[in-house]
């Protein structure tokens, strides 16, 4: 009886959402469970028209910034190379961001001005109910955008098992061990998230890396559709051994994201490009494609998703950030768990 009660407060929770119109359609629609992709229109019975088929994504591949911090959103997203952005309620406290329904709306309002595909926020609560009344809130604030992250514990669970039902998308979290992919798989849930770092912290002998590995051996071979979220990445290393061992999702800080530029034989070959294109006359003003010609395309090729024409500064700062990364380790050697994560709470990603 008790699940019965939550089970229809669930229901009249999710229709009561006026904004999650998307959502309502999905519930009018469907009679059971939907998990339908973005991108594909679901028709009812009224509407037989034929939904264009869009194309496929030539990569499965998807990279999340973990940063609540708006200057690194824009920095970021503007490269147009990360899928989304991921936070939970310790990365707002260390970004300075109020961990309230008010001030994620604007959050999520910001992410999507700056063309972010999905954005994942995180419910909190101390039971299975309290976490859907507010899951059911974050998801609502734009269902077509927004995934809900819940903490693999049995009250997240159970939560997770109830939001399925109207259909909200949700990330499993705080995942520490390869028996927890099984209860994520099971949920139904979208992703699933291990904390990479973190797991090494604990169990040492690179464990944790030998775990996540373990995860993805697991879900393809039950060949689910959820996602490994690895969270807690602190080095590029890593994510590329991962990415051989069948890993496509990948959360990480705005110091890890700069590592990624930061090869510093490869910025000494471009350097030595450069140096060889100037001296061959690519940039005189006489002949070829001119200095302010080369601006001006460059201009236009900078702008972000929504046309907004501040990529060209953003490229000009990830530079920067790549060029900062190199000199780092160029000068000391790379250490798991240093200034990676920027923060020692034990649930900062």
């Amino acid at each position: 009886m008790h699940h019965q009660l939550i089970h229809s407060s669930v229901h009249q929770r999710a229709l009561s959402l006026g904004r999650a119109s998307a959502r309502r359609t999905r519930l009018e629609l469907v009679g059971k469970p939907c998990h339908a992709d973005r991108g594909h229109s679901i028709t009812s019975a009224e509407n037989k028209q034929t939904p264009q088929k869009k194309p496929e994504a030539f990569t499965k591949l998807r990279l999340f910034i973990d940063s609540a911090n708006l200057t690194q959103w824009e920095l970021w997203l503007s490269t147009n190379l990360f899928y989304g952005i991921t936070t939970n309620p310790c990365i707002l406290e260390k970004d300075g961001q109020r961990c309230t329904l008010s001030n994620l709306t604007r959050l999520c309002r910001i992410g999507e001005e700056l063309g972010v595909r999905e954005m994942q926020f995180q419910a909190w609560g101390d039971s299975a109910q309290s976490m859907v009344s507010v899951a059911l809130d974050i998801f609502g604030m734009n269902p077509n955008l927004v995934v809900v992250k819940l903490p693999c514990t049995l009250e997240g669970f159970q939560a997770a098992a109830l939001l399925q039902e109207s259909a909200v998308r949700v990330t499993m979290t705080a995942m520490y061990t390869s028996s927890q992919i099984l209860l994520a798989q099971s949920v139904g849930a979208e992703y699933a998230a291990p904390y990479l770092g973190r797991m090494n912290d604990a169990y040492g002998n690179n464990q944790g890396y030998k775990e996540v590995a373990e995860m993805q051996r697991i879900l393809t071979a039950q060949k689910a559709s959820t996602r490994l979220l690895v969270a807690s990445v602190r080095d590029t290393y890593a994510m590329a051994s991962l990415a051989a061992e069948g890993c496509d999702t990948f959360t990480i800080s705005p110091a890890v994201a700069s590592k990624l530029f930061a090869v510093s034989y490869t910025l000494d070959a471009v350097e030595q490009f450069e140096a060889s294109a100037r001296r061959m006359g690519a940039y005189d003003q006489d002949e070829g494609a001119t200095t302010s010609t080369l601006l001006g395309l460059g201009g236009g090729m900078a702008h972000n998703r929504n046309g907004s024409g501040a990529g060209a500064a953003a490229a000009a700062a990830v530079a920067a950030e790549a060029a900062a990364a190199a000199a780092e380790a160029a000068t000391a050697a790379d250490a798991p768990g240093t200034a990676s994560q920027g923060g020692s709470s034990p649930l900062l990603l």
